[in-house]
This record gives C-alpha cells, structure tokens and sequence, in this order.
C-alpha cells in the first residue's frame, strides 16, 4: 500500500462519523460496457471513493489530479476525472454490482448499480400439439439463454396487434381452411430487447412426434420391406442364371 494512503485512510475514517445522509441513485449497467458516477458535490475538498466498505481511490483537489488507488485491481478498470467528482467503471462484470459512494467534505452520494448481459435472440419451441377435424392447437414457448439476464419479460404479438398478455407459452389455434399468420415473441430486460418472427407457427410442431402411427402403419411398412427384399432376391437370381448358363456353355 501506498505509505501516502495511511494519512487518508485515518482522513477517511473521521468522514465516515460526520458525513450527512443521502439519497441512493439507483444505476443500471450493461454487461462488458462502461458505467459513470457523479457527484454533484463541488466543494474543493479531496474526494474518498469506496465500493461498499471498501476503498477504491482517493483523489485530493489538485490540479493535476494525483488519484491514490488502495488496490492494484481497481486500476485497470477505474479512473476518476473532473477532480475525482466522477468514476468511471469500464468492462464491466457481474461482480462490480453493489453500493459506492463518493465522500467529499464530510457529505455523501451514494449509488447502487445492478449488472445485466444483453439479450440473445429467442427461441420458439413446440411445447405440444393436438389435431382434429382439419384444425391444430399448440403451444409455443419463447425463451432466451443465457446468465445475469434479471427480471426477462415476454410479449406476442400477430403483426402490430398484441396477443395474449405477457406469457412465455403461448397458445394458438389453427384451421387448415385459414391461412396461417405471422407471431412474434419479443423478450425484454432492463438493458435490451429482442424479438423473433414465426412465419408459420404449425411448422415448429411436428404431427409424427405427437400423433401416435395408426394400427396399420407397422404392417404397411413390412409389407413394402417384403416387396423390396423379394425384387432384389429375384435380380441376384437371374444373374447367377446367366452366369451359370455361360458357364455351361449353353
């Protein structure tokens, strides 16, 4: 540790019995970008950045500005500027979450931040589905891999118009003497949205995988396997003929 950090540390310490009550600015950042915090505070008094309990940078009021990290690791993604009024957090991960605060003569500002990765594009899968008298119902789920995603949300939608609510699985209906319509899944988080468009939703779901083969589907089958086998016995027949006629010199 810097031997110029153990003065500010005791500095610190005596901050921490007389800083006043703040509100908490709530902050929301994205998974590998950059995030900034700013005190509004412009007294001319020197600036003691923590995460949670533990110190960041101590930046005096100087120009130029000489910050003091308390860490090696918070120097390859933390820099203060603008007197040490503001700190930037760059590449950023789901561990950097959490409260900081900024002190400055004895007042405090406080910010929480929350972390969110970006949003793939969904997926809609085939949950099930049942045919009868020429029409299908099924259902589709929406869905988006994927960690550190927060609170996801998902809407439908038939062109512009919404369907269903907010639901991940969506039933739908289907005639054969209607033509099929266009739906699309669009998922949200606090940092992103992505949608997804199903041309024709029956494809997603196969009748094989649900409909069981009907009591003459295995003995048709057979029956196809006899023909086949039996064509392709008689042709080895006939060539072991003509081969065995040659040979007789007939």
């Amino acid at each position: 540790m810097d031997v110029f950090w153990v003065p500010l540390l005791a500095t610190l310490m005596v901050l921490h019995q007389t800083t006043s009550a703040s509100d908490t600015e709530e902050v929301i950042g994205v998974l590998g970008r950059s995030v900034t915090f700013r005190t509004h505070n412009t007294d001319k008094s020197a600036a003691f950045w923590n995460f949670g309990n533990d110190p960041i940078v101590t930046v005096a009021f100087e120009d130029p500005p000489r910050p003091v990290f308390s860490k090696d690791k918070f120097q390859t993604r933390f820099a203060v500027s603008e007197n040490g009024r503001v700190l930037t957090i760059s590449q950023l991960r789901m561990e950097d979450a959490g409260t900081y605060s900024v002190l400055t003569d004895g007042k405090r500002s406080t910010f929480t931040l929350q972390v969110f990765g970006e949003l793939a594009e969904p997926t809609v899968t085939c949950e099930a589905q049942n045919c009868s008298d020429g029409s299908c119902s099924f259902s589709l789920r929406c869905s988006v891999p994927g960690a550190g995603l927060g609170n996801v949300s998902y809407s439908w939608r038939v062109r512009d118009q919404p369907w269903d609510g907010d639901s991940v699985v969506l039933r739908v209906n289907e005639s054969s003497r209607e033509e099929p319509e266009p739906l699309t899944c669009t998922a949200r988080n606090p940092v992103s949205s992505r949608s997804v468009t199903v041309t024709i939703p029956g494809v997603l779901c196969s009748a094989s995988a649900t409909d069981p083969p009907s009591p003459g589907a295995h003995s048709g089958s057979w029956i196809r396997i006899g023909v086949v086998a039996g064509v392709e016995i008689a042709s080895l027949l006939s060539i072991y003929l003509v081969f065995y006629c040659k040979s007789k010199g007939h």
